[in-house]
């Protein structure tokens, strides 16, 4: 938080001292403003979305029954288009019917963090594959991304609050991509994976790619 919180301040500062200037000549100390805060209003909710009680657990019986197939094709169809932009191939087999009990909300947060990853770990000309099946009283949610794998040092420790792996693996226009994160978004996964009584592993290697597998009990 200090980071943004800088920029802004010094922002505000360069405003401050140039008071006779029209808005309009000084725009881009506006817009870095607006860009940091934007930054820090994601950070605050992922660090809140992180503070629920690890006990708390929004599957159960009484929990609602969340059609996971529809949830999954919906946001797959979101980031088809985010694939398409990067020249990404984008694969989809999700098969209907597949329910849940838990929290929508928080389930499709889930399923966009695994897309959204994907996506930014892709190189462009690569292909995203998402898969939903159910097996064995299990729901089973497979992504999987090409491009440069995972280093096994990394891998134990992917789903650590604030750990980024390798920056370098991030495909992309720097100056023109939306920030990274700051390595919350697996973390916040998990936790919801674990408060639906689930697991979310990831396996990575060159041969086989990187996929993410998200498993949940069936309703």
């Amino acid at each position: 938080l200090k980071t943004p919180l800088t920029v802004i301040l010094a922002n505000n500062a360069i405003l401050r001292r140039r008071g006779g200037d029209t808005v309009a000549s000084q725009m881009q100390w506006v817009e870095s403003t607006q860009v940091e805060a934007e930054r820090m209003q994601a950070l605050v909710a992922d660090m809140l979305d992180l503070a629920r009680p690890a006990t708390e657990e929004a599957a159960g019986d009484e929990a609602p029954l969340v059609n996971l197939s529809r949830l999954v094709e919906g946001e797959a169809l979101s980031f088809e288009a985010v694939a398409f932009e990067r020249s990404i191939a984008w694969e989809s087999a999700v098969a209907p019917g597949v329910t849940v009990r838990g929290d929508a909300t928080r389930l499709q947060r889930c399923v966009a963090v695994l897309l959204d990853n994907a996506c930014k770990y892709t190189e462009t000309g690569g292909t995203v594959a998402v898969a939903l099946r159910a097996e064995g009283g299990e729901a089973v949610l497979a992504v999987r991304n090409s491009g440069d794998p995972i280093a096994p040092e990394d891998l134990p420790h992917l789903f650590d609050r604030f750990y980024r792996a390798d920056k370098a693996r991030t495909h992309g226009d720097a100056e023109n991509d939306a920030p990274q994160g700051y390595g919350l978004g697996l973390a916040i996964a998990q936790d919801i994976a674990r408060a639906h009584k689930g697991t979310l592993t990831v396996t990575s290697t060159p041969e086989a790619a990187t996929t993410f597998t998200l498993r949940l009990p069936v309703a």
